[in-house]
């Protein structure tokens, strides 16, 4: 590694039938490929934004799921923020509400 920290996975959102979904995914290579795999669905916008607030006030209920893969509550900071200034740490573009 070329002194970056590896995360252990990313917000991502994906849009059907007009409805926004977010997930926690993992990217991977498989040979020369890059894949990604859904490791946790929050579920469709607003209600997904509602349960990461949730969670937030509620620590002790934090997905084993996602602990077992890395996560932490910090985790779950940068994720509220993404959605709330619709923008990436790395300061792409993330927009969930249209």
């Amino acid at each position: 590694m070329k002194g970056k920290t590896t995360e252990p996975g990313y917000l991502a959102k994906q849009k059907t039938k007009g409805k926004t979904y977010l997930f926690i995914k993992k990217t991977y290579r498989e040979g020369k490929k890059v894949r990604s795999k859904s490791l946790y669905s929050l579920g469709a916008m607003p209600e997904a934004l509602e349960r990461l607030y949730w969670l937030r006030d509620h620590p002790d209920h934090f997905p084993k799921d996602l602990e077992k893969a890395g996560f932490t509550l910090a985790h779950l900071y940068k994720w509220i923020l993404a959605i709330e200034i619709r923008q990436k740490e790395n300061g792409s573009p993330f927009d969930v509400f249209n």
